[in-house]
């Protein structure tokens, strides 16, 4: 037996690239912060202030925005009476 996602409705590709969406947000607003205040430090001379400024707030904002897509997923599953264990055989 395998364990599936719930079905949304949509294509399995239409689920795949919206995941993906989802990861490839959550990495840049981890990486961009910090990339720009490596470019900050350089700019004024300073070795890593605004570097570890930069990634502690993309860190911080990166978790912020996980929590929030699980309980977004969180609600739609208890709306839509969805249960996470559905098993389906293949």
């Amino acid at each position: 037996m395998i364990k599936v996602a719930p079905d949304d409705g949509r294509p399995p590709l239409a689920q795949a690239a919206a995941w993906a969406s989802r990861v490839m947000t959550v990495a840049l607003e981890m990486v961009l912060p910090g990339v720009l205040g490596i470019w900050i430090d350089r700019q004024l001379g300073y070795k890593a202030a605004f570097t570890l400024v930069g990634f502690g707030f993309g860190f911080s904002v990166a978790l912020w925005h996980l929590l929030q897509l699980t309980k977004n997923d969180t609600k739609r599953r208890e709306n839509t009476g969805e249960n996470q264990d559905q098993i389906r055989d293949e």
